[in-house]
């Protein structure tokens, strides 16, 4: 239990820092924890959504965000979070690890192809 609060307090800090997203907190789970592919990816919403809101807290205290935007955003991803979720337990393991894997990959080559982008300021 030790080494999972660890790993997630390593994970979250290199998130925070820009590495990548909660996909690394799956890859720990799934490759070092034993964890199954859909627990992983439930352990990682819940990593995802503690993240996201204290992320959301200071863009609203700065004031940073649409809240028409940000509502419609929310309510759509909710929807394809459940449609998601009822797609991914009617898929076999191994499809599924696939179908993550690839999601990942492209992720990271669109990212490193794309390079670093110079900050925009809100004006």
């Amino acid at each position: 239990m030790i080494s999972l609060i660890f790993a997630t307090f390593i994970i979250a800090v290199l998130c925070g820092m820009g590495l990548g997203s909660g996909g690394l907190f799956v890859v720990y789970l799934t490759v070092f924890a034993g964890y199954e592919q859909l627990a992983a990816q439930g352990l990682n919403l819940y990593f995802f959504i503690f993240s996201t809101a204290a992320a959301l807290i200071i863009h609203l205290k700065k004031q940073q965000l649409p809240i028409k935007r940000l509502l419609f955003v929310c309510g759509a991803g909710s929807v394809g979070c459940i449609c998601g979720a009822m797609l991914a337990q009617g898929l076999d393991k191994g499809v599924l690890r696939v179908i993550f894997a690839i999601l990942l990959i492209a992720s990271g080559s669109i990212s490193l192809l794309q390079g670093k982008k110079a900050p925009t300021e809100n004006r």
